[in-house]
């Protein structure tokens, strides 16, 4: 009764706090809102062929760290996506609600499943951004290309988005969106590679700028960069062979005693199920689940060093 009484307080004081943090989201978001729209109205009346029509205007009562993780992930900022993302807590609910409780059923509410979102989330913002790297280089070189026939940064930029694919087509037309609106190519571009957390646009940016603002040979320079970025992605391709024993040593080590664990449950039900009703097996079964969750942390931990 203490357990559940305390219980219910933390998830009220949480609540409480949520709601207070998403009605002053909400209050500066709503000021911006108008202003988005108009832009996107604008810029969706041009008749150039790169601009893409006006996406679903973000969600008014979400934190600004969430829409731009999803950004990072490739995924929109919508309700649609938010509700995508939160349905798979129900059954999750219900599930610990009828085999484990009230307490921890709300542990899996506020704590286990927003880990297991967030890693999701990080998860496919790495192979965004991968995916994005791995495209960078070649879209240099057709930059490089269409300036050494003279054309301007600016066109041979554009001309350069209508021959790449996607995830890097989807970031080029933002640049070029908010160079149409008037903003300059290097801080439009300087500005996507912070929102999506790309140091290597960052760098492009750099080479825009010092070729728009001092001149010199841009050409030669996107060169240069475009063999420093292909052999930067070659190390750490080779490194990462090199280091793959190391990676499924991680993976397999974490994932025994899950496997063990589910084999259990299979095979003797009962075994599990009876150290979880007496008070001291849950304790053993609790601190055996916490021991697991550091010593996987450690192993990608020390994988990740590794490579």
């Amino acid at each position: 009764m203490t357990e559940a009484l305390f219980a219910i307080l933390l998830a009220s004081t949480l609540m409480l706090l949520a709601g207070m943090l998403f009605i002053r989201e909400a209050g500066r978001r709503k000021r911006n809102l108008a202003g988005i729209q108009r832009l996107n109205e604008v810029l969706s009346r041009q008749s150039d062929r790169l601009v893409a029509p006006p996406q679903e205007a973000p969600s008014v009562w979400t934190p600004d760290f969430l829409d731009r993780l999803l950004q990072r992930a490739g995924l929109q900022s919508t309700r649609r996506m938010y509700f995508s993302l939160a349905a798979p807590a129900l059954p999750l609910v219900l599930f610990a609600e009828l085999f484990l409780g009230f307490v921890y059923a709300l542990t899996v509410l506020l704590v286990v499943y927003p880990v297991l979102v967030w890693l999701f989330l990080r998860f496919r913002a790495e192979r965004f951004r991968d995916q994005l790297v791995d495209q960078l280089p070649s879209f240099l070189e057709s930059i490089s290309r269409i300036l050494s026939v003279g054309c301007g940064l600016e066109l041979a930029f554009r001309n350069a988005t209508e021959e790449c694919e996607d995830p890097l087509q989807s970031i080029c037309r933002q640049v070029v969106l908010r160079t149409q609106a008037g903003q300059s190519i290097e801080d439009a571009l300087s500005q996507i590679a912070e929102i999506y957390g790309i140091k290597e646009l960052g760098f492009v940016a750099s080479v825009f700028h010092l070729g728009m603002r001092y001149g010199g040979n841009a050409h030669a320079v996107l060169e240069r960069l475009s063999t420093t970025m292909r052999e930067r992605l070659r190390s750490q391709q080779e490194l990462k062979a090199m280091t793959a024993e190391t990676r499924a040593s991680a993976w397999i080590l974490s994932a025994l005693p899950v496997v063990v664990a589910a084999m259990t449950m299979i095979s003797n039900p009962g075994y599990l199920l009876g150290m979880w009703t007496d008070p001291t097996g849950r304790k053993l079964l609790l601190v055996a689940f916490a021991l697991q969750i550091i010593g996987m942390l450690l192993l990608f931990r020390m994988a990740r060093l590794r490579s």
